[in-house]
């Protein structure tokens, strides 16, 4: 029987286009910019080999297409944004009724950390972009950001309830799960509840933590705090004591030969069509973390890509991208 309501759609499942936001000189990166371009288009580079990319740019900003010239499955998007965090902006996908349908949530800039307004927007601007004709979309009320949600595409979410504290105030616990569990169609929602790393302004995405390898295994960041390891290794172990639940688990090295406050992590790995997309952040470890992600995905290409500059700002490639799904495509409901 066909599901009725939405169902989340997984990141492993067939995409159609990768989301990123091309660094501009009035963001962060300014100080950075010329590095931090060339971060993106190795990254963009990469992915091309696999997929399309949609790319925003803004709006008089030529470097971008200067970079690149005409390649195929680029497609550039003229927009205003805020910065470049399109994991946490972007639209969250659902299949409902076999259609695609794209879901608005608020953006607040991480609780109101920075300014997000034109971030904010950036939904109802890909609503009117031709390349998004056929999908629906529908505002919603809530503030959700993309990184603080991965789903396995068989109805379990998982997520860090210290995120959801801080982030939905005006809802109790219970009630905000159970919002997400509505909203984005999910059965059951697997959650821990770890501070995040230091560094990280997210309030501890689980992007940065854990995530699913596969529907029966996650893959999770080793922290260089023993006691907070052991405390995040044993919450998610007792995910296995819920009923109709039997996970793998398996850590990810540690790069602690890094600067202090950079919150790297190798679970913001990034899943594409027939690739893995894996962080490199300098360290001594970073090749171990792609041997490691390597074997959870057999049936990918694990390429590794250069995030030393992203990490400067907080965030890795996950935390830079949003996937387009390739459901088969369908207005802008508010």
């Amino acid at each position: 029987m066909a599901r009725s309501g939405p169902r989340l759609i997984a990141e492993c499942e067939p995409q159609h286009a990768l989301l990123l936001a091309w660094p501009f000189s009035g963001s962060d990166w300014h100080p950075v910019l010329a590095a931090i371009q060339q971060e993106y288009a190795a990254l963009i580079r990469t992915v091309l080999r696999y997929q399309a990319v949609y790319l925003l740019v803004q709006p008089g900003d030529s470097s971008a297409a200067d970079a690149f010239g005409e390649v195929d499955g680029l497609v550039l998007i003229e927009a205003r944004y805020n910065d470049t965090w399109c994991r946490d902006f972007g639209p969250i996908m659902v299949e409902q009724s076999n259609r695609l349908l794209a879901l608005d949530f608020l953006f607040d800039g991480w609780g109101g950390r920075y300014r997000s307004d034109l971030d904010n927007r950036i939904n109802s601007t890909l609503a009117r972009h031709p390349e998004f004709s056929a999908v629906s979309f529908q505002k919603r009320k809530q503030v959700l950001e993309g990184g603080a949600i991965d789903g396995n595409g068989r109805g379990q979410l998982l997520v860090n309830r210290y995120w959801l504290r801080q982030r939905m105030t005006a809802s109790s616990e219970a009630d905000a799960l159970d919002s997400l569990r509505t909203t984005l169609g999910v059965d059951e929602i697997l959650s821990i509840d770890i501070p995040p790393l230091d560094g990280d302004e997210t309030d501890g995405h689980i992007d940065t933590l854990a995530r699913w390898a596969r529907p029966d295994c996650i893959a999770y960041q080793s922290l260089i705090d023993n006691n907070k390891n052991n405390n995040l290794k044993e919450q998610l172990h007792k995910l296995n004591e819920i009923e109709n639940v039997a996970i793998d688990f398996v850590e990810l090295p540690c790069p602690e030969d890094l600067p202090t406050g950079l919150p790297a992590s190798y679970a913001n790995f990034v899943l594409i069509n027939h690739a893995v997309l894996v962080p490199a952040y300098g360290s001594t470890v970073d090749q171990q973390a792609l041997e490691r992600i390597a074997a959870l995905f057999p049936d990918r290409s694990a390429e590794s890509v250069d995030a030393r500059v992203l990490i400067q700002q907080g965030g890795g490639p996950h935390c830079a991208s949003m996937q387009i799904p390739a459901l088969h495509q369908s207005t802008y409901s508010k």
